[in-house]
């Protein structure tokens, strides 16, 4: 096949491969622009997702006739003129790629006016038909970008997005990030006809982390502060308030958003030097003169290459330690300027180099414990059914047969570290995890609740007032009427706020906070809408909150009472989780551990 020059609106279909994802990447793209052109109200509404409707407002210098023209165009910038200025970038666009890639999957409406003219300027494009129409329109300074079904003519790539409540979930992450290094100005989105997120400016940097995050971080927020030579870190860290995924790390450089994985590893290594479990909330700024970083490694400018990536994990890991302990322990983590030498991995001849600092070579104590094959047993877990491994070509004549429960109300003999129940059964010693078993009894009886749509509640004297996070408020807010299936009276009170006055009768008022946070974690990156996969979310949140928690005695009878629900429930073997709940040693293995056999 001969080679050719391909047609202008393949070019800019490829490209927009690159740069538009989904919804969230168009908005994120406009915001950018927006942000660029000094917009101090920036307004993004949404239908269904973003799928069928993106329409981002500005109030910022717009554009004259010729720039807007030119715009749509590939590869029309303002913001660079030669290959200097690429070290020298400040602004958060600069290839010039955005608009036609938009433009090219999508029905593109700009209407702009830059205040000095007499009228604004409308620009339509048409995917289907590469047509542009150009004509006047009444507006104020400003931008407005109307994008309406995004992927229409690439049926291929419409097909992947996910669900509408997921790439709302997404777009409301974006708006949010760009919000934190932004404070003075404001930010608003619509989905559906009604406003989910509204931030006006904020006093001051740690307002806006609040307003961002949840009023409920504020006692817990501290300072970063570091720096080593042109290099600083700034920003604000939880100490003693972690949360069950990072989804509320943020990571900046120069202003812009960035997903590094320098960053990340040293906020890991900042956050695993403590006992807690879980993620603390970060957001850093990191600053640096333009010409150490380089921002031009991807097209949707989410990747950057630092050029000396060690001064930089030293001072974020430095500045988050000191946030997360005290300066004094924070403090002892350099006792020299000196960085530690990074490591450099190359991916493969096409892959680029990833940094990594190379880890302390610390010396390792041998091991003392000895295991012996007694202590190795498997724990007991379901196994997956035969018919849905099993195929026409090749029948599982050999497949695993579920384990025999034996008698699970056989002697119950104590509790093992006030954690795990002791039973005595005719094939041997049989452990119980307390807390997930009771989680199993707890999830069966709440998921029954749903489908028998017979809620229990316990009406509280007054309500709780549960503040959100921009993003928080979102997940919840797709999640109400399954809150009420299981016996909450919860509806949004004002802004990102919750009112709660009555919760299920296995939750205690303190809980709540907890069961919320955990319910989002586990729903915040969810893809599937199927309302099955919701009401499991919600009901192994609560039964995670409200089940027996470990290290708590427990009396005969409630030992007695918690092993029947169990073997009544729908497994015992497993939590709704997948943790084991029943592991087994067999009482041979116990004779020929004592060499009786």
């Amino acid at each position: 096949m001969p080679i050719h020059l391909l047609p202008t609106e393949l070019i800019n279909q490829i490209a927009a491969g690159e740069v538009v994802e989904r919804p969230a990447s168009v908005v994120k793209e406009l915001i950018e622009n927006a942000i660029d052109a000094g917009a101090t109200t920036i307004d993004v509404l949404l239908e269904n997702g973003g799928k069928q409707k993106i329409e981002v407002r500005d109030d910022g210098w717009g554009m004259s006739r010729a720039d807007a023209v030119l715009a749509i165009e590939r590869h029309a910038t303002s913001k660079i003129r030669d290959f200097d200025d690429l070290t020298r970038v400040r602004t958060l666009g600069f290839r010039g790629e955005a608009l036609p890639s938009i433009a090219s999957v999508s029905r593109f409406l700009l209407t702009t006016s830059d205040g000095a003219s007499a009228e604004a300027t409308e620009i339509e494009c048409d995917p289907l038909t590469g047509t542009r129409a150009v004509r006047p329109a009444a507006r104020d300074r400003g931008t407005t970008i109307v994008v309406r079904e995004l992927f229409e003519n690439v049926p291929a790539r419409r097909k992947f997005l996910r669900s509408s409540d997921a790439e709302f979930r997404s777009i409301v992450t974006v708006v949010s990030s760009y919000a934190l290094p932004f404070p003075s100005r404001a930010f608003r989105l619509e989905h559906n006809g009604r406003v989910v997120l509204d931030l006006p400016p904020a006093a001051s940097d740690r307002d806006r982390v609040i307003q961002v995050i949840g009023a409920d971080i504020e006692p817990s927020l501290t300072a970063i502060e570091a720096a080593i030579g042109d290099v600083s870190a700034h920003g604000f860290a939880t100490r003693g308030l972690r949360f069950g995924s990072r989804r509320n790390q943020y990571f900046f450089v120069n202003g812009r958003l960035v997903k590094d994985r320098v960053l990340t590893h040293a906020a890991s290594r900042a956050a695993d030097a403590f006992d807690d479990d879980g993620h603390p909330a970060i957001v850093l700024f990191l600053e640096l003169p333009p010409a150490q970083v380089d921002v031009n490694v991807h097209p949707a400018k989410t990747e950057v290459r630092f050029r000396d990536s060690s001064h930089v994990h030293v001072a974020v890991e430095q500045g988050i330690r000191r946030a997360l302990a005290g300066a004094e322990e924070g403090g002892a983590l350099l006792t020299s300027s000196d960085p530690q030498p990074m490591q450099i991995r190359s991916a493969g001849p096409e892959q680029p180099y990833l940094l990594a600092p190379q880890p302390l070579a610390l010396p390792v104590p041998p091991s003392t414990a000895q295991f012996t094959p007694l202590f190795r047993r498997q724990a007991m877990v379901q196994p997956p059914l035969a018919t849905a491994l099993a195929t026409d070509a090749a029948p599982l004549a050999d497949a695993e047969a579920p384990p025999d429960l034996g008698d699970l109300r056989g002697r119950i003999i104590g509790q093992y570290r006030m954690s795990y129940i002791l039973l005595d059964t005719p094939g041997g010693l049989r452990l119980v995890d307390q807390h997930v078993a009771h989680e199993r009894v707890l999830f069966d009886r709440c998921f029954a609740r749903i489908e028998k749509h017979e809620p229990a509640s316990q009406q509280l004297l007054t309500p709780i007032l549960y503040d959100a996070g921009a993003a928080e408020s979102a997940v919840l807010e797709s999640h109400v009427e399954e809150l009420r299936a299981v016996g909450f009276d919860i509806e949004r009170f004002s802004g990102n706020a919750f009112a709660i006055a009555a919760l299920p009768p296995e939750l205690v008022r303190g809980d709540v906070g907890n069961f919320l946070r955990k319910l989002i974690d586990a729903s915040i990156d969810e893809k599937s809408p199927h309302l099955y996969r919701v009401r499991e979310k919600v009901c192994a949140s609560l039964a995670c909150q409200a089940a027996i928690k470990v290290h708590r005695t427990l009396g005969g009878e409630e030992m007695a009472r918690l092993v029947a629900e169990l073997l009544d429930s729908s497994n015992p073997f497993a939590c709704p989780h997948g943790r084991p709940i029943i592991v087994d040693i067999k009482h041979i293995d116990i004779e020929r551990h004592f060499h009786r056999k």
